[in-house]
């Protein structure tokens, strides 16, 4: 009996273990300096899973100038921000790419081969490690959430958000987001750990609460 429970516990933490959200591959948090934080990649849409599903710039910009101010305040070791350019004919690769890291657990994460065009301007930047964000949702009803005011940088519609004067709505299915990142050596280009805040209803793309609490939990593993 003594076995099959110990057999048992084992099963059980093999199946834990391989639905962990986060995982280092070869190093601890504490090696893991300096950083370079890569631009990060926003692909918000307008739904999920049916013909009409649109991109959102202006909901997608907001995202990543959000998700790349909170990430610098959460006390990571990162000494420079990487510039990259999305969303066109030259990046279709590297955003398919890091579409893709949502739909992988950390047990494969460590298969990964990092785009040349990220693993290189890292090293440029004379930083040994990289960190790559992709947060990846849907605003269901973008309309009313007046994305089409949306100036220069989204400042407009961010400081509405922020004053309250553009509601967000108590309705869980009207947004979801999901963010998924890793850090890589641009030496060896080996993913060094992953993480994932799984997609979910209640998780706001243009809410930074939202994504702060989402940013907070992904990053747990380098406090």
């Amino acid at each position: 009996m003594r076995k099959k429970i110990v057999l048992l516990l084992a099963s059980v933490a093999l199946v834990c273990s391989s639905c962990a959200s986060s995982r280092f591959f070869s190093q601890k948090a504490a090696d893991i300096r300096p950083i370079a934080l890569v631009e990060p990649f926003a692909y918000i849409t307008d739904a999920v899973g049916d013909w009409s599903t649109q991109y959102l710039d202006g909901a997608s910009s907001i995202n990543q100038q959000l998700v790349a101010e909170i990430t610098a305040s959460m006390g990571l070791p990162i000494e420079t921000t990487v510039p990259m350019a999305y969303h066109n004919q030259q990046s279709a690769q590297t955003d398919a790419w890091l579409r893709h890291l949502g739909d992988i657990g950390a047990s494969a994460a460590g298969e990964l081969e990092v785009p040349a065009i990220i693993r290189d301007a890292v090293r440029e930047s004379g930083c040994r490690y990289g960190l790559v964000i992709s947060d990846l949702g849907y605003l269901k009803n973008p309309d009313e959430y007046s994305l089409e005011k949306s100036i220069e940088n989204g400042a407009r519609v961010l400081g509405a958000i922020l004053t309250n004067e553009i509601s967000l709505g108590s309705d869980t299915e009207a947004y979801l987001n999901g963010v998924f990142a890793l850090v890589f050596d641009s030496q060896t280009g080996n993913v060094v750990w992953y993480g994932a805040q799984p997609r979910r209803y209640k998780n706001n793309p243009i809410d930074p609460a939202s994504l702060t609490k989402q940013l907070t939990a992904l990053f747990k593993d380098f406090r």
